[in-house]
């Protein structure tokens, strides 16, 4: 169980009607309270009920959270718990190694293409000379250097 979703739908089925102060009423077809009825005690649409616990909405306000708490009866390790399901912590971000001062030096299969480069400026060349086959870039791709 590591949803927010299973986590209210399995507490949702371990609380009886009669818990919860609701008449028992007819037969049930599975344990434990209707979402429905689950909504109705929390005082939030039966849709939105469905869709927390459907995983289409994961992260409700507190509020809701209070409410829904108090609906399924939750002790407060469980209310804790439903609020870190909720509001998961992120991850913490890796750090980048700090830029030193000097100058940085380009890599390696940079710094062997840069002289050649200067002589690929086809941008003022007509369309069909932007590269030529002599063209010094061209060249040492294709020479694998």
């Amino acid at each position: 169980m590591h949803t927010l979703g299973d986590f209210l739908r399995a507490r949702r089925e371990q609380l009886s009607p009669q818990q919860a102060g609701l008449p028992a009423g007819r037969r049930r077809r599975v344990p434990g309270l209707r979402r429905e009825e689950v909504a109705h005690l929390a005082g939030i649409s039966p849709e939105y009920y469905l869709r927390l616990e459907q995983g289409r909405n994961q992260h409700p306000s507190d509020q809701i959270l209070e409410s829904l708490a108090a609906a399924l009866q939750l002790d407060d390790d469980a209310v804790a718990y439903l609020h870190r399901l909720a509001h998961p912590t992120p991850p913490a971000r890796r750090r980048r190694p700090p830029l030193s001062d000097g100058p940085s030096r380009p890599p390696a299969p940079a710094r062997r293409l840069a002289p050649h480069t200067r002589l690929c400026s086809g941008d003022s060349r007509p369309r069909r000379r932007r590269q030529p086959p002599g063209c010094g870039l061209v060249s040492v791709l294709r020479r694998g250097e």
